[in-house]
């Protein structure tokens, strides 16, 4: 698995080994709540991003890029072709995370109204964004 250089010590290839699920690497709690520390490192930007049921993101590949989606409140399908060439899917809940390394075709499918934090390791200023992105056919998915 490609571990992203971007991310501090605080991540290993072993939080990344139920990939696309990324495990977070640390969390603390005590009486008064928790902490679950998402991301660390020389990050490009974090955005919070809403989204209605039944409303379809990404559908796109990165070049270079490469994010980290934290479900705050919702669900997603969150569809993928992995290295093999294969589609693969599963269900993003509330507390989980996902990694979507660059070179890969990916599809969000919201279950629900939702809200999700995208960490990126490049700066998404629309111009960045839209050169870094490849547009997929809307059919590109079987689902």
């Amino acid at each position: 698995m490609f571990l992203p250089n971007e991310l501090s010590s605080l991540f290993t290839e072993n939080h990344f080994k139920n990939y696309p699920f990324v495990d977070i690497p640390q969390s603390f709690a005590d009486e008064r709540g928790s902490i679950d520390n998402l991301a660390d490192g020389n990050l490009g930007d974090v955005a919070i991003i809403s989204s209605c049921k039944g409303a379809i993101r990404a559908n796109h590949t990165h070049f270079a890029d490469w994010h980290l989606s934290y479900i705050v409140q919702g669900s997603m399908e969150y569809l993928w072709v992995d290295l093999n060439g294969k589609q693969k899917e599963t269900i993003v809940a509330k507390g989980q995370m996902v990694y979507t390394p660059p070179k890969v075709p990916h599809k969000m499918v919201f279950l629900e109204d939702s809200i999700f934090i995208a960490i990126a390791a490049k700066n998404r200023s629309s111009e960045n964004y839209e050169a870094d992105t490849t547009r997929l056919e809307s059919d590109y998915f079987s689902k």
